[in-house]
């Protein structure tokens, strides 16, 4: 009897990209030992009439409605799905920076999940989450997204669930470049010149990685999911600095951009006044990309496992 992957998220960046990269792996796989090929992949979404649910239902997937704000939903989910593996995403910070909001839903999943109707058939979490920006060589306090995840992590450890836990730490997407708001991508002046602008030196490398690759990490582990337990494995393809981040963007589209480097609260002012963030959003922002300066190997280190180590063919950024 197939067992079944429950992906939180299954609609977004990452679990989109775990949903698709499971049903890649099961379609094109004809070993009757793979482990993907025990599987059913169980999609949430809030709206399973969604463009991009209906595209998964397409490609495979089976669709099941619940809110991780939730927890009833969450229950009956879990326990009608007898989820064997869960990957869990929480929202990151959603459109006002609540990261009280994120907690909730961590810890809603963590209790429907450590239920005994779900613990009965669960062999595994994979919790998509992040280190404790307050624990670096400088620390920053203010990063609401990082601290929110490390909470939901802490109780992570202490439930029932803590024997079948693997966190994945996610380093910076390539696609913010094109798609943060303003964040992370050159920006164009009155001028028409484009300039690109974050708290770091010109030097500072900054870990990426592609979302879309994701999932090819997640088919890995669920090879030997016993393996990773109780581990933490890390997602970062290559290094840049804002320098080389802007030679193959001229490369790729023949626009030259220069760079500027800020300080922290210039670039959280750059951020509350040119493009309109709350505060707390701005702060954490600019503290998210200001640990590079003093730490680019942050979302590396203290982990058990790096996804280069595990995983070939891994997006460039002349790729991307």
């Amino acid at each position: 009897m197939a067992k079944n992957f429950v992906v939180f998220g299954a609609t977004g960046a990452q679990g989109g990209s775990v949903t698709l990269e499971l049903l890649k792996a099961r379609n094109n796989n004809n070993s009757n030992t793979s482990n993907i090929n025990k599987y059913n992949i169980l999609a949430v979404t809030r709206n399973p009439h969604s463009p991009r649910a209906l595209a998964l239902s397409l490609a495979g997937a089976t669709l099941v409605r619940a809110n991780t704000e939730d927890v009833h939903s969450l229950h009956q989910l879990l326990q009608d799905a007898h989820a064997h593996l869960i990957f869990v995403v929480t929202d990151f910070l959603g459109v006002d920076g609540d990261s009280a909001r994120e907690l909730q839903q961590g810890l809603n999943v963590i209790e429907a999940a450590s239920s005994p109707a779900c613990l009965d058939t669960l062999e595994g979490v994979i919790w998509s989450s992040l280190p404790d920006a307050r624990r670096q060589p400088v620390a920053y306090e203010n990063m609401v997204h990082f601290n929110s995840k490390r909470a939901i992590s802490e109780r992570l450890w202490s439930s029932p669930l803590r024997s079948k836990v693997t966190e994945v730490w996610l380093a910076a997407y390539y696609e913010n470049f094109v798609n943060s708001w303003g964040i992370y991508e050159p920006r164009k002046q009155p001028d028409g010149s484009y300039i690109l602008q974050y708290p770091i030196n010109a030097d500072s490398k900054i870990p990426f990685m592609s979302v879309v690759d994701l999932g090819k990490l997640i088919t890995v582990i669920i090879e030997d999911p016993t393996k990773y337990h109780t581990k933490v494995v890390s997602f970062v393809s290559e290094w840049h600095t804002p320098l080389e981040l802007l030679e193959s963007f001229r490369k790729a589209t023949g626009v030259e951009a220069k760079f500027q480097s800020m300080t922290t609260e210039q670039f959280k002012q750059h951020l509350e006044t040119s493009l309109h963030f709350p505060a707390n959003v701005a702060l954490s922002m600019a503290e998210n990309l200001s640990c590079y300066r003093t730490n680019p190997n942050m979302i590396t280190d203290y982990t058990d496992y790096a996804s280069k180590d595990l995983l070939q063919g891994l997006k460039t950024w002349d790729d991307f």
